[in-house]
């Protein structure tokens, strides 16, 4: 089990950030004894948190149905008779509640509002904390990047992102996988004279040689550095030569897909 981090984020709250499979991240957070997990990729770490820290799961909160977001959630309510929530997708093991964009839930003390972001998947969701100031984005965005278009197009993408620019500035972004320096370097390629990308780049760096995490970010460093975020800015547009936000969109994630 490798915990990344663990950080107390209100009276008798926690949330732990676990790395499993190869370059996935998992969350779970814990209240009054009880936790709810977000994408679980694998049960194994999981189930050996929540034995060390005398947890018991009552709910799984699902993204979308790849399996190493889900790969989890079979043996965990097997083991916990936990409930799951996730969007509107039979490709969801177990699912008993879905969600869409609208919709809030309360377990304890957390307020949880979710948005449907279509583009990596049809369907996708993201959950955002709005007391917290918290957003598990699973694989909609990531730091310095934004998910593969699997199931959906670029309009629908760029529309699933910019639920997120709407968010304020100082969220905190925990995304499903490690992917920052790659995409960094991808994001420098593109606009090679914006200072923030290449301070972030060398932290990024710096952080992964350490065995540290990258993640999370902030909304308002994704807005300086991801490319993706950035596509109505003149100098993005300028450097790629592509005035329209989703063309240059379009045009950007396909570069993307073949680095």
């Amino acid at each position: 089990m490798t915990i990344v981090d663990k950080k107390k984020i209100g009276e008798g709250q926690t949330l732990y950030q676990l790395r499993i499979l190869e370059d996935n991240y998992t969350y779970l957070l814990s209240w009054d004894q009880k936790a709810l997990v977000v994408d679980p990729g694998e049960e194994e770490p999981i189930t050996k948190l929540l034995e060390t820290e005398k947890l018991t799961l009552i709910n799984i909160l699902v993204t979308h149905h790849h399996v190493d977001h889900t790969g989890g959630i079979e043996a965990l309510t097997k083991k916990y008779g936990c409930h799951v929530i996730g969007p509107d997708d039979n490709r969801i093991p177990k699912l008993e509640q879905s969600v869409a964009e609208g919709e809030e839930l309360l377990f304890g003390p957390f307020k949880i509002e979710v948005y449907s972001t279509p583009g990596h998947t049809k369907p996708h969701v993201i959950y955002f904390f709005p007391d917290l100031h918290l957003l598990f984005s699973g694989d909609l965005l990531f730091g310095g990047g934004c998910g593969r278009l699997f199931e959906g197009t670029p309009q629908e993408m760029y529309s699933s992102l910019e639920k997120v620019l709407a968010l304020p500035d100082d969220t905190m972004i925990y995304c499903g996988h490690e992917y920052t320096v790659k995409n960094l370097e991808f994001a420098a390629s593109l606009e090679p004279n914006n200072p923030a990308i290449q301070k972030r780049l060398e932290e990024a760096k710096r952080c992964v040689s350490e065995g540290k995490s990258t993640v999370p970010s902030t909304l308002r460093e994704e807005k300086e550095t991801n490319p993706f975020l950035r596509v109505d800015t003149q100098a993005l547009q300028k450097a790629a030569g592509v005035s329209d936000p989703i063309s240059l969109f379009a045009h950007i994630r396909t570069l993307k897909d073949q680095t």
